[in-house]
């Protein structure tokens, strides 16, 4: 890829492109582009791919997705481009067929008819992402004109094209982006609604202050290597926003008395855990015709229960609705209670629904942009000092130390779960997995001031130790920049030291044992755990076992926890004598599963659930259904890459291990009548 340095064409001029003046009539396909043999050319231009497979048209395709990045950045190896305020679009093309859908799949075909149109006239087969936008008179694209543009024809309608992943036969998805941007240039018509999405290459700093400057949305930065991967999110595509902007969902809107208009304000929400969480109303940014057609749309949605686990706290009475209807509204900030300030509303997104409602939160964007040595932001109030980002954490996967804390900071909502008050000790890679690594429990005088510690004095030494607590997500970054690739929390919290929170059982084989015989070990515990109605969660370690919680709500003690441990692994090892083993010597059972039932004692560690581990391949110790603890499962395919995902899709399938937890005493009472 050639690297573009500080010359006049790469450093911005191209805002014509973007947001130069839009011409006073929508420009139409010119005779010479229609007669323009595209086909001919495209079969020119694919010769390099003449040993490549020929492949029919993908169909039903979800467009790749960007990752909120919280600043702009500048790299040789990035594209950087204009964020459009529109709908994204894959519009399908074969012969006379044409099908512009959106992100949903739904048919944008009537409501967008001239871009159908000219699409049909490119007479290419080829399947093209991009954006809709309608441009103003300023030639920035406007969103509530958009909507608007079916209704009142004002504005110039585009399709800004920016990527090409099919084209006659060759799937190009796997090649880098820029060999396929190279394709889409050459192959798009010029002078029609179709447009080129420009973007420049390595000066990404600059590129948003203009993109700022001149009002814009915001920058897509892209890597230039990467493979386009339809229906996921990456973090190779990342979003920089020049303007605060989140989608909401409406879960009612209100009516002063005194007003002529249809609503007063829309109450918003977003989906949080299992339900939806407040976050505020938005009275503004819609005239009458859109109020219309919000009634239109709000009405055959009302409902008495509002959609709140707990009613909010708002100015005039509601009208509840069923959270089906997504809209976008811009706002100057968030509150620290999660309220939006001063947000006005922008549109509805018909091309969104909750099920796949994204919200863009600290916690969903990357903290560390591409080539950033270090940096410097805030915490839970707190700043953080973030140093040797681009250190390599796992050489042979060229994964650094930033990559680590993105991951973190991605997972850290279901995370800190498990982490929030306890004590932690301290696994130190200061090198990353190839360097050499220490233990670090006692942090007594080497701390700033505001972080939390536990003070604990151990029956064989006199001298206290100050075990660091993990009590925000401030902390938890803290120790990742220290160098903690993996996370080792107590089973208990600072305000209940002495009652664990959970049992675990620890699956440990031996070296000379086969993953599948831990499987089955974990299928027999599991089926003693139904038997005496206990529920338990099981995870992979991240290594080469599997760890099996059962809930104890901080109503035990540590020795009925680890009463309970053993009398389940003695009753599992008596079915299982081949196979499993109590011996707490590796060298005696290289070829058994060690069923360790003492890790349920004070002070003792474990990976907390969703920790890295600092083994080859970067894995996560990873929550897992009952029903993936079958063989054929591969613990090793659970990584630092796909994990965060996984948790977005799944949920956090260990989160009934912090419920009110089992009765312990009974369970106890049982197993001992079981093993007389």
């Amino acid at each position: 890829m050639s690297h573009r340095k500080t010359t006049k064409k790469a450093r911005a001029p191209r805002a014509r492109a973007a947001g130069a003046p839009a011409p006073e009539k929508p420009l139409v396909l010119a005779p010479a582009a229609a007669r323009k043999d595209y086909r001919a050319l495209a079969t020119r231009l694919l010769r390099p791919y003449a040993g490549v497979k020929r492949v029919p048209m993908p169909l039903d395709l979800k467009p790749m997705l960007a990752t909120l990045s919280t600043e702009a950045f500048s790299h040789p190896d990035w594209q950087f481009e204009i964020k459009w305020d529109g709908y994204r679009a894959i519009a399908y093309l074969d012969g006379s067929k044409v099908s512009l859908r959106s992100r949903n799949n739904l048919s944008f075909n009537d409501a967008y008819a001239p871009i159908v149109s000219a699409l049909r006239t490119w007479k290419l087969p080829a399947v093209v992402d991009g954006e809709i936008v309608v441009l103003d008179e300023e030639g920035r694209a406007d969103f509530g004109a958009l909507q608007q543009w079916k209704r009142t024809g004002k504005g110039h309608l585009y399709y800004y094209v920016f990527d090409l992943l099919w084209v006659d036969g060759v799937d190009l998805r796997d090649k880098p982006l820029t060999e396929r941007r190279a394709l889409l240039k050459q192959l798009l018509p010029e002078g029609s609604l179709l447009r080129y999405s420009e973007a420049i290459e390595e000066y990404g700093k600059d590129f948003f202050e203009m993109v700022r400057k001149s009002g814009l949305e915001g920058m897509i930065a892209k890597d230039g290597n990467a493979p386009y991967r339809d229906g996921q999110r990456s973090d190779r595509w990342l979003k920089v926003k020049a303007v605060e902007r989140r989608e909401a969902i409406i879960c009612g809107y209100t009516k002063k008395e005194d007003t002529d208009r249809l609503f007063s304000s829309l109450v918003l929400g977003v989906p949080d855990g299992d339900g939806l969480r407040y976050i505020g109303q938005v009275g503004t940014g819609f005239d009458r015709a859109e109020q219309e057609s919000l009634m239109g749309k709000m009405v055959p949605l009302q409902t008495r229960q509002c959609p709140f686990a707990e009613v909010p706290k708002v100015n005039n009475p509601v009208d509840w609705l069923r959270p089906f209807l997504v809209c976008e509204v811009t706002f100057t900030e968030e509150t620290r209670d999660g309220l939006l300030r001063h947000p006005s509303y922008k549109g509805l997104r018909p091309d969104k629904t909750i099920l796949d409602f994204n919200p863009e939160t600290p916690h969903n964007a990357l903290l560390i942009a591409p080539g950033e040595e270090a940096t410097t932001l805030k915490r839970n109030g707190h700043p953080l000092k973030l140093t040797n980002l681009q250190k390599p954490f796992w050489p042979q996967e060229r994964i650094r130390k930033g990559d680590l804390l993105n991951y973190y900071a991605a997972v850290s909502p279901f995370l800190m779960r498990y982490m929030k008050d306890r004590p932690q000790s301290l696994h130190r890679h200061p090198n990353g997995i190839a360097g050499n690594s220490f233990y670090q429990k006692n942090m007594a005088g080497r701390l700033e001031k505001w972080l939390h510690t536990f003070r604990r004095v151990s029956a064989s030494s006199l001298l206290p130790k100050y075990f660091l607590v993990c009590h925000d997500e401030a902390h938890l970054l803290y120790m990742i920049n220290l160098g903690c690739i993996e996370l080792n929390p107590w089973h208990s919290t600072v305000q209940q030291p002495q009652h664990p929170s959970w049992c675990v059982i620890d699956l440990d084989p031996g070296d000379n044992i086969g993953f599948g015989k831990v499987i089955e070990a974990a299928q027999v515990v599991h089926g003693i755990l139904d038997a005496l109605g206990l529920d338990s969660y099981p995870k992979t370690s991240g290594a080469t076992g599997l760890h099996i919680y059962i809930p104890l709500g901080q109503r035990y003690s540590y020795e009925q926890s680890r009463q309970l441990a053993e009398l389940i692994a003695r009753l599992a090892h008596a079915q299982l004598p081949d196979t499993t083993s109590l011996e707490r010597d590796p060298q005696k059972r290289t070829d058994r599963i060690y069923l360790d039932f003492l890790q349920n004692r004070p002070i003792q560690t474990i990976c907390a659930p969703y920790s890295v581990r600092p083994r080859p391949g970067a894995p996560v110790s990873t929550p897992l259904h009952w029903s993936e603890v079958m063989p054929g499962l591969k613990p090793e395919a659970f990584t630092i890459k796909n994990t965060a995902a996984r948790l977005r899709a799944e949920g956090d399938l260990f989160a009934g291990v912090l419920g009110r937890g089992i009765d312990l005493n009974h369970a106890l009472h049982q197993l001992e009548k079981w093993t007389k």
